[in-house]
């Protein structure tokens, strides 16, 4: 049993269970919520597309970059220098 299904398997009424952690690719994100997720969150995914679950619904052979990207895809993305120079 994998430990989402620990969460998935809950009666958990009316409250709604999101996913986030290491969901990168469009394919990740559509096995979480096969899983019986309600959401998910993106964070490293989102940095350089903003748009990504439109891309997703768009094309649902949307290949992301694969991270670590360099500055040029960030800086298109709108993230700041200040954003880029964080350590």
């Amino acid at each position: 049993m994998s430990l989402l299904a620990w969460f998935t398997g809950l009666d958990r009424g009316d409250v709604r269970l999101g996913s986030a952690g290491n969901i990168r690719t469009p394919e990740q994100a559509r096995q979480v919520i096969t899983a019986g997720v309600d959401w998910v969150m993106l964070a490293r995914a989102a940095f350089i597309y903003p748009d990504f679950p439109l891309r997703m619904q768009q094309d649902p052979d949307f290949e992301p970059l694969q991270l670590s990207v360099s500055r040029e895809p960030l800086t298109k993305a709108g993230l700041s220098d200040k954003f880029l120079g964080y350590r």
